[in-house]
């Protein structure tokens, strides 16, 4: 069942269909990159299919956050409530379209083509005072084909001729107003946890609460405010009712409990994100020692793949730019690193085309191109059933918000 949040699901779902994506980059092939081991050639699926899946995944996902809210919006205006916070009610963009599901490698961030390396790094200078200021800032940006007019205006910066949505009508009611559409919209429980400000009840906050109300067996250190009012409403009306699930736990520093009542789609299972990124891992960890070794040959010894299987070069380069030490596991800076801007904004050229060249030259890029491509294929293809079953239950309760609609 998925979490409570009605506002920017379709962003979140797409997160998790990226996040399982990636993870899922590593099962079913060789450490040479075939399908040795049961895994499915890239080549020989439908990925036309597969995408499509995808997509209409995230199509449900938008017209369920939308109904949702239109059930809700009815609930208040039956209630009195006619100006409306729109924070939640703005209308959301449409889906992006995914293309193909090969769009993202786990890589990308630090393996770059020799070119893009040679001519920017890794775009750590991009961080400072100095490189934002630079004529290659304005290069880097249309290289990767960003707009800061586009980016700003799409963020609502006023400095980009307007806001996201327009919220005055309900900026201009008044403190208690305010506060009673919140309580109507998600309950009193939400409401004082977050917008009790608006009268003088705040309160602490939920981590901090009493929730021994709350029958579980180990107490997470935050529990979220059960929902009321219209959204709770909504939830009765649509769906079999609220379960109170704890993300983390046994063996993590930091557990939370949230109130879960959607259909959870099946890119939404962390364990098996979890468990394939580790096979992902194990099959590219050949190619992993090579690249390592690679740098040690050409005087740059100590390096190894974090726990994300990534090199963290970008701890490194904050480290060389910043002077501020971080805790995670790098080669220590060479005594002689520069201290100016441009011997940095060298060091960092150097040490990307390094890397850019130890991976061409080891098999590493090929190896794990092929190992995330096969995966992926195997990791979609093995949803696929349980993925148009989640699709069809979707569809079912869309036709039942829209037959409350009309009611």
């Amino acid at each position: 069942m998925q979490r409570s949040t009605t506002a920017g699901l379709v962003g979140i779902a797409v997160a998790l269909a990226a996040a399982a994506a990636a993870a899922c980059s590593g099962d079913g092939t060789d450490g040479s990159g075939g399908d040795e081991g049961g895994g499915t050639a890239a080549g020989s699926f439908d990925e036309a299919r597969l995408v499509e899946m995808v997509n209409e995944t995230d199509r449900l996902t938008a017209e369920l956050d939308a109904v949702e809210l239109r059930l809700m919006q009815r609930c208040l205006e039956d209630r009195g409530f006619t100006v409306h916070d729109q924070l939640y009610f703005a209308p959301e963009p449409e889906p992006a379209e995914t293309e193909t599901l090969f769009d993202y490698y786990p890589y990308d961030g630090w393996l770059l083509e020799k070119e893009e390396a040679e001519r920017f790094g890794f775009g750590s200078w991009s961080w400072t005072d100095e490189g934002r200021e630079s004529d290659l800032a304005a290069e880097y940006d249309e290289y990767r084909g960003i707009d800061a007019a586009d980016d700003a205006l799409a963020e609502g910066s006023p400095e980009a001729g307007g806001a996201r949505f327009e919220n005055d009508a309900f900026e201009a009611l008044s403190p208690q107003d305010r506060y009673d559409w919140y309580v109507a919209f998600y309950g009193e429980a939400i409401a004082a946890d977050e917008n009790g400000h608006l009268v003088g009840e705040d309160r602490a906050p939920a981590e901090e609460a009493d929730e021994g109300e709350i029958d579980m067996d180990e107490q997470p250190d935050y529990v979220e405010p059960e929902p009321g009012g219209c959204k709770r409403e909504m939830i009765d009306a649509l769906y079999e009712g609220l379960e109170l699930v704890v993300e983390g736990g046994e063996g993590e520093e930091y557990s939370a409990a949230y109130w879960h009542y959607r259909p959870a789609t099946p890119t939404e299972d962390f364990a098996a994100m979890a468990e394939v990124k580790t096979r992902y891992r194990e099959r590219i960890a050949g190619a992993e020692g090579d690249l390592v070794d690679c740098l040690a040959e050409r005087g740059r010894p100590g390096w190894a793949f974090d726990e994300e299987g990534s090199l963290p070069v970008s701890d490194y380069l904050y480290e060389l730019y910043t002077g501020e030490a971080d805790v995670h596991d790098h080669p220590d800076l060479p005594d002689d690193a520069p201290a100016d801007y441009e011997g940095k904004l060298a060091f960092e050229i150097a040490l990307a085309v390094d890397v850019a060249e130890c991976g061409d030259e080891t098999g590493f890029r090929e190896t794990a191109r092929q190992a995330h491509e096969d995966t992926q294929a195997d990791y979609y293809l093995s949803i696929e059933t349980e993925t148009y079953a989640w699709q069809d239950q979707i569809r079912g309760i869309l036709t039942h918000a829209q037959e409350l609609l009309e009611a």
